[in-house]
């Protein structure tokens, strides 16, 4: 339960005008901003030096965001544009008021992260036209937002995690209990407490609780600090739960990725093969849509309905493009063969399957051109899963196979916040001095992930976390 002021038990007590719980993306903006803004700020992060970033250190973060076509050399993309993506891949439940904030001020978040010194890089085909991958990934990102927030003369406590809310008589929350390396700690926060420690990916316990029991094997891409305290104490305070907290973001993994702290082990030109699973069988349809639009579905559908592992196959028509090389990231070399009965042999599994799989696919691949940077109908006819777009005949050997399963990146449930990043109790109000930015915050993803949003989703709702807190602690508190 939430403590009050003044409890004993801490061997120390700290004041600040805002606490953050959390060093990814969310948290770095929300301290970077608020020093910007003139508050006095301390980043609590539960990992070591060696370990700090939460997800964003794993991952591209490759980012969405609103922009001209002249600006990049490629077509428009617009707020109405990108909201309208979120909203139809969340098939309409995302909290449309929170999706419209994070489209409207994704582009000045970018341009924020510009400013404080991020390169970026093109993008990959297709996608160019949304997304912006930073040069230094996500590592380069947490180090540079760290360098300037220090410089700032801000405060990080690195081993100290967050384990409970200080709550005064008026139900306000007015603080953290922390570990720390110095023993138990207060830590004080005149203008808010900022929640970016992510979700509860990295608790098996939580895991099966709320995902199922296909969630008590799945890889963890991301950090192994990430195990959902900030979320509990806030719920404990209060804080009303949303989202959906049965589903999470994944992504097509090679199967012999590091079962904790992964990173990028996916592949992401599986539209350029087919899968099979362990019999030999396609079960999807891999045309189905841009890969940014289907990863994290195919991911679930291989654990869950296709025995937990298969087979993304290719032949040299793909292997040998160029977009090929820059969209995968296995952590082994492929089994290759030079037939497709010696390429099952290798993998294991039913050859005669294997040969009737590609055999009718082959025969089912229509006409058409083959265009990866956009939906080219280029599809099969006759078989079923049918195959929609970059259809092209696997004939070409030597094949290659790589063995892929899905993994877990971050949760989706969350807890209920407006637009202001202000964390809800469960009787609709504003729980006064509680904020939440980044996978912390429910009702953003649903089902399936629009790829490239969550980083921005971090870095948005922690600079307008920030600024509220910083305000409310120039006005002593009282809003």
């Amino acid at each position: 339960m939430p403590i009050p002021p003044n409890m004993p038990g801490a061997t120390a007590r700290y004041r600040f005008d805002v606490v953050v719980v959390g060093g990814g993306i969310a948290g770095l903006s929300a301290a970077v901003h608020a020093r910007e803004l003139g508050a006095s700020v301390v980043l609590l992060e539960k990992a070591p030096v060696t370990g700090r970033g939460g997800n964003t250190r794993f991952a591209d973060a490759q980012m969405r965001f609103p922009h001209e076509a002249d600006e990049y050399g490629v077509r428009d993309y617009t707020v109405d544009a990108m909201y309208a993506d979120l909203m139809r891949i969340s098939r309409g439940r995302a909290n449309p008021d929170l999706i419209r904030t994070l489209c409207e001020n994704a582009r000045a978040g970018a341009e924020w992260l510009t400013g404080l010194g991020l390169e970026w890089e093109k993008g990959y085909p297709h996608t160019a036209g949304y997304r912006r991958s930073p040069k230094s990934g996500g590592a380069g990102v947490v180090d540079l937002l760290h360098r300037r927030f220090e410089g700032l003369g801000g405060t990080v406590s690195y081993e100290t995690g967050a384990i409970d809310l200080i709550v005064d008589e008026a139900r306000t929350v007015t603080g953290v209990r922390a570990h720390s390396p110095e023993g138990v700690v207060d830590i004080e926060a005149t203008g808010g407490v900022v929640l970016a420690c992510g979700g509860f990916q990295a608790n098996v316990q939580m895991r099966v609780q709320h995902l199922g029991r296909y969630a008590d094997s799945l890889i963890l891409r991301g950090s192994r600090y990430n195990t959902g305290e900030g979320l509990r104490m806030a719920i404990d305070a209060g804080a009303q739960p949303a989202g959906q907290w049965g589903d999470y973001h994944s992504a097509v993994l090679d199967a012999r990725s590091p079962k904790i702290e992964c990173g990028v082990t996916a592949l992401y030109n599986y539209q350029m093969g087919i899968f099979v699973d362990q019999d030999g069988r396609r079960f999807l349809d891999e045309g189905e849509d841009f890969r940014d639009h289907t990863y994290v579905k195919f991911s679930k559908h291989i654990v869950e309905q296709a025995g937990g592992e298969a087979w993304c196959i290719f032949d040299q028509q793909a292997y040998q493009r160029e977009e090929f090389a820059r969209a995968w990231r296995p952590v082994g070399a492929p089994f290759e063969a030079g037939s497709m009965k010696e390429l099952a042999q290798l993998i294991g599994v039913p050859a005669e399957n294997l040969l009737d799989t590609v055999g009718s696919f082959n025969a089912a691949v229509q006409p058409g051109e083959y265009d990866l940077d956009r939906l080219d109908g280029k599809r099969t006819e006759g078989i079923v899963p049918a195959k929609s777009n970059w259809a092209l005949p696997l004939d070409r050997p030597p094949y290659i196979a790589i063995p892929v399963t899905g993994g877990i990146t971050f949760t989706f449930g969350g807890l209920k916040c407006d637009t202001r990043a202000r964390v809800m109790d469960t009787r609709g109000q504003v729980m006064e001095g509680l904020y939440a930015a980044g996978e912390t915050m429910g009702e953003i993803f649903y089902y399936n992930y629009p790829g490239a949003s969550s980083v921005i989703r971090g870095c948005v709702f922690g600079r307008i976390a920030a600024g509220d807190a910083a305000e409310r602690a120039a006005g002593g508190g009282v809003r």
